[in-house]
Order: structure tokens, then C-alpha cells, then sequence
């Protein structure tokens, strides 16, 4: 509900935005065209476009490009277009054949035909062959995207380490896998892959399954097309990227992120890792100097249709906005003619040490430890997309599948043909929602029923009690009016202003949230009417709702099982004076400094299979078996979360009990000494009694965090959470960023805002029924 809250406050926002720009621009002398660029900075880093942007600005006084990014940008942008307040150009990622759909994209044919930034030849010529392709629309010659940063998903080795074993670069799977036992029988671990980043395995899968389809086989799987998944070719690369991940990972793999991934390569953990060509400057400053990195083309079948040397590339396609003012539109397309041109071409793969989309970069642009993947491109054919523009929209809403379907392959849990056949009836149900849009399979009915009970029996419990005690209540009243009541225009003086805030940026937005649940709306295009669909679909068909539930329900229950009782400990012993009471209560309350976000990052480090703190202090406490422990791993993360929450919540709560605690009379526990009762004893009949109060305050705090979980879950997940370790946030977030599904989400954050209405409410009834009964 806070998500879409601030959503419905960016729109508001984006009109005050551009009044302000408005009254700005008229007071300014002089014409002044301000271009909006945010954009994603995760493998290349960001100086490189602000340097761009400041020699832009230089060469066209009247123009100021305010470029900014970073690798969060994507969720920002979103919620910008989705809040009609779009930017004007962005590589953010966007469901893009809606909003060129909706005609809100700029073409570039007219301008790609036009002359480039130097003047001496067309704009699209200087692009790397077919890279325009992958948003061009079909039969009417329009561009849309235009890309820029060009990687290329490659296996980064140890040249050192294969020369010193006298290893040779693998062409086909066949080779691959029998240099992976020639590494292990040499007691070398043969690659390392990320866990927490699962979908890096995706460029194996997608490699092995284009060099057996080809480019019809390929865009028919992310067309949808039936029988794509089930296919024998995709079964068979779905075979090649188990037996990678089954056999020659590192210890550890599935709680790894990408970054120490790559790390434990460095660190001759391993002798290769797979990555995209952003890896050496992302590693930037870690690669030791005499490091000998070398990179290899994913391999091929032996009898692969597509040719050997045929690469996969990702490129950073950017996308202008259509914003009805020329100017700024010209602008915009001539800062893109400045950074695309050969000089800022070439200054970019040297400086970020990447491949770039065009064909002024030569392999002399790049370091050293970039020229074999500089050659690679050199000699390459052709490339195939690791994400086709069709897979855009066809596939968002497959996501979910293949993040759980992915995880089970991997692990062994299920074969490659049953990989194909449930991903295959998972892409069936979508184009059958597709033909029939209100359709939904009932799977969950009896749960659906439960939960409906236990809700109506909790609200029927809330009212009954009170209809009971109601000449109570009256005689309260009665009492309480000597008091005098406060007059209502006096009342409405004090609460009104703040009533009126409150409304405008949390309740009006939240009632907006019951409406777009009603709709289906991918938050780009137009709204339809669905009715209740979107809570059919929920209670009745989706399977990761109810497992979210079943996770949140954990997080409601075994943290403060283990807080409450910790704290209570630590804050009985510091009320008693014991030894060291300060600095335990400095050092407990300190995680309470740190936000949600640093405190994951935190654990993020420490939970690293091979480089955090954690596993290394188990194995120096001579628990050998947590050598390389995946403490992230889905099948891990939930119990791995208890040690956070009490790390997080054991100082605030501390500080509560520990307050409390003091305001229990001293001759208490005197007299209960006198009468002979030990600490123990004194503790339990006096003190746990008299703050019982504050007690169950702090649990129910942490119950309805539980109910409310979302940073910790999202971010050790790497923000693409299997089935298995979704919460209900992380679910709403996903359904909304990934799907774009907004009304979904919506629907999403209707029901945890009403069962978290009620969890409170039944709390707050108990609290008030114990009051009137002492």
C-alpha cells in the first residue's frame, strides 16, 4: 500500500515538476533546452556519460543535460512513466512494446538515416551489424532503440593457470565438460556462477539452445510460440546448464552473489566464471596487475546449426520520449548523435573497458585483459540477443516461472525434460489468459475458505466482547465527562491540518490502490475493468501467493520467538548491573543506527560462502562442515534471516524492556528478598508480570514486521525471489516491476493491508479487554 501511495504522490509530483519547470523557463533569459536523462549505471559506472554530458553542454551552450543514474534507476523510472512524468531518454528497463504501442517512443529511422554526429556518413552505419534490428517494427522500417553499451556473455579464465596445466580454450560442450574433469582431477574447481543471481545460468541455457534452433527456434521460444519449451533441442541445453551447475560449480555457488562470484574467481578459487563483458570494469581495482584474464566464446554442439563463432550479446538500448516540444526532442536526438559518435565510441571502451555497439571501436581501444573479447567481437559473424525485443512483453509475466523453474533445475531437483514440460504449461497458461483474460484455474479453494473463516472469526470475536461490556463502556464514559468535552471547531483547529495531509498523501492514494485493483493495467497502457479478478486469481490460482503467506507467517512467529526472550535476557541482566551493562547496551542498540537496506548489504557480505565472516569464524571454531556454507540459498534464506532480526530488533527492544523494567518498585523486589525469593524467581513473579504490557507492544511490533517484510527478503535475493522466498511485499513489488502487473499489485496490497488491519485490530481488542478487566 506505502508503494503505491508513493506512486500515486510521484504523479501529483510530476505536475508540480513541470509547473515549476514552466515558471523557470520564463524566467531565464535566453533559450535554454533542459534534457532529462536518467540512466542505469550497473556494469559501466556513470563517469563516463556525466563526462559526456558536461562536453555535450560545452559544444551546445544553449543545451543542459541533466544525466544521472544508478544501478537502482530502473524502479525510479517506472514509477516516473507509470506517474505519466516520463523522462527524456532512458536505458531504464520499461515494458517498451506497450509505450510503442501507445505511440509515447520516439522513431529514429529518420534521424538513423540522416548524417552521424561527424557529418561524413549515415547516422545508421555506424552501428555494429543487426544491433538496430532488435526494435524495429515490423514491415513499417520504424527504429525505436538505440543502442550504445554492446556486452557480450562470455567464460573469463586464468590464462596462467591453463598454461601451467596445459589446458586449451574448449569449442564444443563436449570439450567443455571433459576439461571440467581434467580440472577436478587436478583439484581445481572448474567455474564459479552466482546463486543469489541465479539468472546469470540463463546464457548457457540460452546458448546452447540458439546454436541447436537458430534464429527461427529462438525468437519462436520468446514469441511464446507453442511447443518452444517442450522442444527436444531446448530440452537438450536445458541438460547442458544442470550438468554445469550439478557438477563443476564451486562450493557454495547458491549463496553467491554475482560480485563474489567473480571474486572467487580472482582469488584462483576457480579457474573460470561466467560473465558479461562488464566484468573487467566492475572488477576494476580487484583484478591483481599480473593478472592474465582470458575469455572464451560460450561453446557449441557438434552438430549446432548456428556458426561457432557467433556471439551473445546484450546491448543498452536507450529510448526517447515523445514530450510535444521540438526542441527539446531535437536536442535530445543530437546529444544521442554526440555520444554515438566515434570519439566518445572509442573514449568509452577504453575507459570502461567495454564493448561498445559501434564500429569505431577498435580491438586497439581496449586493455589487454579485454583483447580476446575485443577479438572475439572482431571475428565474430554476427550476434544473436540475449533478451529480444519480443521477449519483453511475452515473457514478463513468465518471469516467475522460470525464476522457480530455473532453481530446481540447477539444483537436481527436477530433470531438463520436466524443466521443459512445466515451463511449457506455464507459458500454455498464458496464452490461454491471453484468449481468455478473466479465465482462472481454482487450486487453492480450501485455503481460500480457511483463511476467509479465520478473518470473519477474528472480526466476529473483535464485536462480540463489545456488545457484552457495552454498560461498561457507557459508565466509563460517564466518568470520564467530568473532564469536559473539547469544543469541535477547537477540535478540528488541532487535527484538521494534519487530518488534511494525512488524507491527501496517504488515504486518498490507498483508496486510488482499492480502485486500480480492480482493473487490469500494466501501468503504461490503458486501463481495463476486471472486477475481482485480480483477488480470484490470488486466492484461487496463484501458487506464490500462498507460499508468500506461509513465508511471512514464519517471519510473524520464529523471529520474536527468538527476540523477545534474548532481549528480555540482556535487558534483565542489565537492569541488575551485570558487568559490562554500558557497552552491551551501546553495542546492541547500534544496528538500530542503520537502515534496512545498509543492515542487508551488511549480512549480504557476511553470509558469502567463501569470503564472509560468518562460515569463516564456524570453521575456526572447528564446525568444518560450514566450509563453503550457502547460507543465501533459497532453500537456506528464511532461517538465516532469525540471526538479522535479532541482531536488528534485540537493541531497540532492549531499550523498551530495559525502561519498563525501571519503573518497577524497588521495595518489591526487597520485600520479595526478605522473603527469600532468588533473582530467577523475582524475575518471573514480579518483573515479566509488571511489563507485561510492554511486552506484548514489542511483539506485536514484530509480528506486523513480519507481515510487512520486504528490504531484507528482496535485497539477499538479489530482487528476483523464487516461489519459495517470496513475502507478500517482495510478491506486490515483483507483480508490479517485473510483471507489470499493476493491478495485480494492487490486489496484492489490498489484502496485506486488510490482514494487517485486522492482525492490529484483534491486538489492540486484547490490549483494551485486559485493561477493563483490571
Amino acid at each position: 500500500m506505502r508503494l503505491i501511495c508513493f506512486i500515486l504522490c510521484c504523479w501529483c509530483c510530476g505536475w508540480l515538476r513541470g509547473q515549476t519547470a514552466t515558471t523557470e523557463a520564463k524566467a531565464v533569459a535566453g533559450p535554454c533546452v533542459v534534457v532529462d536523462i536518467p540512466v542505469l549505471v550497473a556494469g559501466y559506472g556513470a563517469e563516463f556519460f556525466e563526462e559526456t554530458a558536461r562536453a555535450f553542454e560545452k559544444l551546445r551552450p544553449g543545451v543542459e543535460v541533466r544525466l544521472y543514474g544508478d544501478p537502482r534507476i530502473n524502479d525510479r523510472v517506472r514509477i516516473r512513466v507509470m506517474a505519466g512524468d516520463p523522462p527524456d531518454a532512458t536505458d531504464a528497463v520499461l515494458l517498451y512494446p506497450r509505450l510503442i504501442e501507445a505511440g509515447k517512443i520516439l522513431d529514429l529511422a529518420p534521424e538513423l538515416d540522416g548524417p552521424n554526429w561527424e557529418g561524413d556518413a549515415r547516422w545508421r552505419d555506424t552501428f555494429r551489424p543487426g544491433v538496430l534490428d532488435r526494435w524495429r517494427s515490423n514491415g513499417a522500417g520504424a527504429v525505436y532503440g538505440l543502442p550504445f553499451a554492446h556486452a557480450v556473455w562470455t567464460i573469463f579464465y586464468d590464462k596462467a593457470l591453463f598454461r601451467r596445466h596445459g589446458w586449451s580454450v574448449p569449442r564444443t560442450w563436449d570439450e567443455f565438460f571433459r576439461l571440467c574433469d581434467a580440472m577436478q582431477a587436478a583439484g581445481v574447481t572448474p567455474l564459479s556462477l552466482p546463486g543469489v543471481t541465479m539468472r546469470y545460468g540463463d546464457a548457457i541455457l540460452r546458448a546452447a539452445f540458439y546454436n541447436l534452433a537458430g534464429d527461427e527456434g529462438y525468437n519462436a521460444y520468446h514469441a511464446l510460440a507453442p511447443g518452444a519449451r517442450s522442444d527436444p533441442r531446448f530440452v537438450r541445453a536445458a541438460e547442458v546448464l544442470q550438468r554445469v551447475a550439478t557438477r563443476y560449480l564451486v562450493r557454495g555457488w547458491e549463496g553467491m552473489t554475482h560480485t563474489a562470484a567473480q571474486q572467487t574467481f580472482i582469488e584462483g578459487k576457480a579457474a573460470m566464471t561466467l560473465s558479461a563483458s562488464w566484468f573487467a570494469n566492475e572488477m576494476r581495482g580487484k583484478l591483481p596487475p599480473d593478472f592474465e584474464l582470458g575469455a572464451m566464446n560460450l561453446p557449441v554442439f557438434a552438430d549446432g546449426i548456428s556458426l561457432p563463432d557467433t556471439v551473445q550479446a546484450q546491448s543498452g538500448y536507450y529510448f526517447l520520449f515523445k514530450s510535444g516540444d521540438a526542441a527539446k526532442e531535437r536536442a535530445t536526438i543530437d546529444f544521442f548523435r554526440y555520444l554515438t559518435s566515434r570519439e566518445r565510441a572509442r573514449r568509452f571502451a577504453s575507459q570502461a573497458d567495454a564493448p561498445v555497439a559501434l564500429v569505431a571501436a577498435k580491438v586497439g581501444d581496449y586493455s589487454a585483459r579485454m583483447a580476446d573479447t575485443a577479438a572475439l567481437l572482431e571475428r565474430s559473424p554476427g550476434a544473436f540477443d540475449a533478451a529480444p525485443a519480443a521477449a519483453s512483453a511475452a515473457q514478463a509475466t513468465l518471469s516467475q516461472a522460470l525464476t522457480d523453474l530455473r532453481y530446481q533445475l540447477m539444483t537436481g531437483r527436477i530433470g531438463a525434460a520436466e524443466f521443459g514440460t512445466r515451463l511449457e504449461a506455464a507459458a500454455e497458461v498464458e496464452r490461454r489468459r491471453m484468449q481468455d483474460p478473466d479465465h482462472v484455474t481454482v487450486r487453492h479453494a480450501g485455503k481460500a475458505a480457511g483463511l476467509g473463516i479465520l478473518v470473519a472469526a477474528v472480526v466476529a470475536w473483535m464485536v462480540w466482547p463489545r456488545r457484552r461490556r457495552k454498560g461498561a463502556q457507557e459508565e466509563a464514559g460517564a466518568a470520564t465527562s467530568r473532564l469536559g468535552r473539547l469544543r469541535n471547531d477547537f477540535g478540528a483547529g488541532f487535527v484538521g491540518p494534519a487530518l488534511g495531509i494525512y488524507a491527501a498523501f496517504v488515504l486518498l492514494p490507498g483508496l486510488a490502490a482499492f480502485g486500480w485493483s480492480l482493473v487490469r493495467w500494466d501501468g503504461f497502457g490503458e486501463m481495463r475493468w476486471a472486477g475481482l479478478f485480480n483477488f480470484r486469481w490470488l486466492l484461487l490460482e496463484s501458487d506464490v501467493f500462498w507460499s508468500a503467506l506461509g513465508n511471512n507467517l514464519f517471519l510473524m512467529l520464529v523471529p520474536p520467538l527468538v527476540v523477545v526472550p534474548v532481549a528480555l535476557g540482556m535487558a534483565a541482566f542489565i537492569h541488575r548491573g551485570g558487568p559490562g551493562a554500558g557497552v552491551f547496551r551501546v553495542v546492541l542498540l547500534f544496528p538500530n543506527l542503520l537502515g534496512g537496506i545498509a543492515a542487508a548489504l551488511i549480512w549480504l557480505a557476511a553470509y558469502e560462502p567463501t569470503s564472509g565472516f560468518i562460515n569463516a569464524a564456524l570453521v575456526a571454531a572447528g564446525l568444518k562442515g560450514f566450509a563453503g556454507y550457502a547460507w543465501l540459498a533459497q532453500a537456506n534464506l528464511y532461517w538465516s534471516l532469525v540471526p538479522i532480526y535479532l541482531w536488528m530488533a534485540c537493541g531497540f527492544n532492549l531499550v523498551l524492556y530495559l525502561a519498563a523494567m525501571q519503573g518497577v518498585p524497588e521495595e518489591l523486589y526487597e520485600a520479595a528478598e526478605l522473603d527469600g525469593a532468588s533473582a530467577t524467581r523475582q524475575f518471573f513473579t514480579i518483573t515479566v508480570p509488571l511489563i507485561r504490557e510492554v511486552l506484548v507492544v514489542s511483539a506485536v511490533f514484530l509480528v506486523i514486521g513480519g507481515l510487512n517484510a520486504f528490504e531484507l527478503v528482496w535485497l539477499l535475493t538479489a530482487q528476483d525471489p523464487a516461489a519459495g522466498t517470496h513475502t507478500l511485499g517482495t510478491f506486490m513489488v515483483g507483480a508490479l516491476f517485473n510483471e507489470f502487473q499493476a493491478g495485480r499489485a494492487s490486489a496484492i496490497a489490498v489484502v496485506l493491508f486488510g490482514l494487517v488491519l485486522v492482525a492490529s485490530l484483534a491486538v489492540l481488542r486484547v490490549t483494551r479487554q485486559e485493561a477493563v478487566e483490571r
